[in-house]
């Protein structure tokens, strides 16, 4: 009888370490990065027009947009290879660089065609966000550019901020 109890103890002692330890290690996920992170609904909106404009002028994915949501606003950031951006809205003052609230910032565009193209496409990224903000009541569009003379885009250690009132 011994002999049963104890492999019946050591068959429970197995099933149970099996089962605590699945149990006790969930696989962790990552925070969403997805247009679904963003709180305000205004901003949502705007941003929805944004991806489209993205998806439909240069074909990019849906997995290559990255969405923040801050206190103080929200931002997006592009990955595609082809038309890179980077986007911050502001919905509270003396966020970065002391911009009043309701302001995009364009604080980053990249990419792998040649710098004529980049600047025809930039142009048009630009009219376009002229026409969006006033319909999402974004009164403020902000340009970052690069003081400095860095070799690589990502890295910025100085910039300067124009920003124009649309509305």
């Amino acid at each position: 009888m011994t002999a049963l109890n104890h492999l019946l103890s050591r068959v429970k002692n197995i099933f149970s370490h099996k089962v605590t330890t699945a149990a006790a290690a969930p696989p962790l996920a990552e925070p969403p990065t997805d247009i679904s992170v963003v709180s305000n609904l205004r901003l949502k909106a705007a941003l929805a027009d944004i991806k489209k404009y993205l998806a439909d002028n240069f074909g990019t994915p849906t997995a290559k947009l990255q969405y923040k949501d801050y206190a103080n606003g929200t931002s997006l950031t592009s990955e595609d290879a082809i038309f890179a951006v980077s986007l911050v809205i502001l919905t509270e003052a003396e966020g970065a660089a002391h911009l009043p609230d309701n302001v995009l910032l364009l604080g980053g565009v990249t990419s792998t065609n040649d710098v004529k193209w980049l600047a025809v496409e930039l142009r048009k990224f630009t009219n376009f966000l002229m026409q969006l903000c006033p319909k999402h009541r974004i009164q403020h569009l902000a340009f970052a550019f690069d003081k400095t003379e860095s070799d690589d885009p990502r890295f910025v250690k100085e910039a300067d901020v124009t920003c124009l009132r649309l509305y």
